[in-house]
């Protein structure tokens, strides 16, 4: 009989073998976890060779073996992703992924998947003896993330993975393995959860010199500062009502410190500057000691307090400026509309101008949407070109430019005191923008000055004769951020 008129029969699974249990049809297909492919659901695939196959429509269809590294919030929502959406990935990409096994620390461990209990492994070359030919990496951290992925891409496995902090840190030297064994390192997760920013640099502005951009990175801290603005809570209250959530994990030094932007700032950075640079060496500053009367003034004043990451690049393979930190934006600024917990990302181009992605930047489906378009993408877009990249020069920080000042004083301040306050400043050099003090205490005055430099502060202080328990600068973004790179590229160049 000719294949084209081979009889079409239905999947029938021997009872009693559980998940994975062999076809009886004899076509050597397995049934995997709960979640029934609509594969199974259909008439048998008519088999054309070993791995393809035509699927129903006429698709031919091409199954790729995979491995999954870790089942947490990140790997549950891959493998569910890959399970669920199998129907939609098949019809657009004609590719087949099929988990053949997932390494865990704990077999015993109680599961929010069922049915998969035979595809996990302790052992992490059992799961390369399934034939796999991309590894999943949802584990985290650098250790053993690394050494994993090091021996997948040793073993010629592609590798897609959400880890950012491994790939800021060692993305360069992994990448120069991947292209040494002729295979990929994908990942879009590491940065904008569900935001498709690098494969925005990497595919969709080829012909762009990306000279900027400008980011809110952290759902968590994002979250944070909309609560303390929006329902008047502390930063403490509106952190334990983010851990309460998930949005925060129970040590969230990382994110409210501005590690975690600083990790993400280092790789979109590489990709956009085509340069290494090392995240222990972007400017890194916190939101632990946001107030909300900070929040309120610098309303009052026609500003939003961002956790902002921002990366400036002055001419083609020019010094970089980048830095993580607490940030005022206008209002009419997109970024200071972003709120709860999504990620935004705008990004200036020589030609395109610029453009603005927001979505979720983190969670168990924008995360697994990510990987599973990485995924994807191994098979359908080319590879990096990157074969070496030169040594950023990173400009120093904090080298003048605008300024929001905030004092928070022990005695009362009188909103009638402005005028004088601003004349005592005009006096001694200063030249304020704005100024605004607190509406109902009058303990906490704020301004806005066109230049800044270190030594303000103490000038201020001996100057107002104010009683001051407390003294925070933060930069202006649209005001003097431009001015104050400028600044730090003419220091660097005398």
């Amino acid at each position: 009989m000719k294949p084209g008129n081979r009889p079409i029969r239905n999947h029938r699974f021997r009872e009693g073998n559980g998940a994975n249990s062999c076809c009886a049809c004899g076509c050597g297909e397995i049934r995997s976890g709960r979640f029934k492919p609509l594969f199974y659901q259909q008439p048998h695939p008519l088999l054309i060779g070993e791995g393809i196959f035509i699927y129903r429509g006429g698709i031919v269809v091409r199954r790729i073996g995979v491995g999954l590294l870790g089942l947490g919030t990140v790997g549950t929502g891959v493998f569910k992703t890959l399970e669920s959406n199998r129907d939609v990935i098949v019809k657009r990409t004609g590719l087949w992924f099929e988990v053949r096994g997932i390494l865990v620390r704990d077999t015993g461990k109680q599961r929010r998947v069922a049915g998969i209990q035979s595809l996990l492994t302790t052992r992490f070359e059992r799961l390369l003896e399934q034939k796999v030919e991309v590894v999943l990496e949802a584990i985290g951290g650098v250790e053993p993330a690394r050494t994993y992925v090091e021996r997948a891409l040793v073993a010629g496995c592609h590798v897609v993975t959400a880890n950012k902090e491994l790939i800021a840190k060692h993305g360069v030297e992994l990448e120069r393995l991947a292209r040494q064994k002729g295979v990929q390192l994908l990942y879009e997760a590491s940065v904008g959860g569900g935001i498709p920013i690098l494969g925005s640099v990497r595919h969709l502005l080829k012909s762009n010199r990306i000279h900027r951009f400008s980011a809110i990175l952290n759902g968590t801290t994002n979250y944070i500062l909309t609560k303390m603005e929006s329902e008047q809570v502390s930063f403490a209250q509106a952190l334990a009502d983010a851990q309460g959530r998930g949005y925060a994990e129970a040590d969230p030094s990382a994110d409210v410190d501005g590690v975690d932007a600083a990790y993400k700032l280092a790789i979109l950075g590489r990709l956009a500057f085509e340069t290494t640079i090392p995240p222990a060496e972007i400017s890194c500053r916190g939101i632990r000691d946001i107030a909300l009367s900070e929040l309120a003034l610098a309303r009052l004043l026609g500003y939003r307090i961002k956790l902002l990451a921002l990366g400036v690049q002055y001419g083609e393979k020019g010094p970089i400026s980048l830095q993580v930190g607490p940030t005022l934006l206008p209002l009419s600024h997109p970024l200071a509309r972003i709120e709860g917990v999504h990620n935004a990302v705008r990004l200036e181009g020589d030609v395109v101008q610029d453009v603005m992605l927001v979505g979720h930047g983190a969670g168990e489906k924008p995360t697994a949407s990510a990987m599973a378009e990485d995924l994807c993408n191994v098979f359908l877009l080319p590879g990096d070109r990157q074969d070496s990249l030169a040594a950023a020069t990173l400009l120093p920080p904090d080298a003048g430019g605008s300024r929001f000042l905030f004092l928070e004083t022990r005695e009362s301040i009188p909103a009638e005191a402005i005028p004088a306050l601003r004349e005592t400043l005009r006096r001694i050099g200063l030249a304020v923008i704005d100024m605004a003090v607190q509406p109902k205490d009058g303990n906490c005055v704020a301004m806005i000055l066109r230049r800044w430099d270190p030594s303000y502060p103490s000038v201020l202080l001996a100057e107002l004769g104010f009683n001051v328990s407390r003294v925070i600068d933060r930069p202006v973004f649209g005001v003097g951020i431009e001015e104050t790179a400028e600044a730090m590229l003419e220091t660097t160049i005398s």
